[in-house]
């Protein structure tokens, strides 16, 4: 069973997708980990990602779960402690832009969706990767809350940047994701559309787990 989340930076993906799975009993599979593993290991080979990119498609890449937590590993290291590197960060939107890349890390989600029941978070899984997964939901956020989230954990974490900045890198970033020429941020076709800008996680969840109940 393939349950698919998709929604712009920030709608809070990750985390209502954590809960659901464990209210359903899945894995949680974040494909955008998968794409930070690989930026991961081209950072620590200083190799520039713009030519390399026929190597950084011909690696192994593979994920697992201990726990609850998905680990990403990369010609066999397990590059998940650096998935939330700054820098990986800044160069992961570089890497999933490219389609032999995509390529690799789309047949690792398919792989690993044959035999697992799993909640699927990114931006382009109902639409590109699972078309026909059972139950396909958009998140959406508006821009000021998604930024008031992300300066939140920033300042938690001591780095000194502003609302604005952080702001305006959402913006970019939603037009990066929304223009890209392959698998840009669409809403899936039958996807349920949510708006969490005044809801929280755990409303968000209990409303895509009483969709998936009310189906089945």
């Amino acid at each position: 069973m393939i349950v698919s989340i998709d929604g712009p930076a920030g709608s809070g993906k990750s985390t209502v997708a954590t809960l659901l799975a464990q209210k359903l009993g899945y894995s949680h599979f974040n494909s955008g980990a998968l794409y930070r593993g690989l930026t991961a290991y081209a950072i620590h080979h200083n190799l520039d990602i713009q030519s390399n990119v026929a190597k950084l498609s011909a690696l192994t890449l593979t994920t697992d779960f201990v726990g609850d937590n998905q680990r990403v590993f990369v010609d066999g290291i397990d590059y998940t402690a650096h998935l939330r590197d700054n820098e990986v960060s800044e160069l992961t939107p570089l890497v999933s832009k490219f389609k032999e890349i995509r390529a690799l890390v789309d047949a690792c989600q398919r792989k690993f969706a044959l035999s697992h029941n799993v909640v699927i978070e990114g931006r382009d899984i109902g639409s590109f990767v699972f078309p026909n997964a059972e139950y396909k939901f958009y998140l959406d956020c508006s821009v000021d809350v998604r930024a008031e989230r992300r300066h939140k954990e920033e300042l938690a974490k001591g780095n000194n940047i502003s609302y604005e900045e952080i702001r305006q890198q959402i913006i970019e970033r939603d037009r990066f994701d929304k223009t890209k020429p392959l698998a840009p941020l669409v809403v899936p076709v039958g996807a349920v559309i949510i708006d969490s800008t005044s809801k929280t996680a755990e409303q968000v969840t209990e409303e895509m787990f009483k969709t998936i109940k009310h189906r089945a």
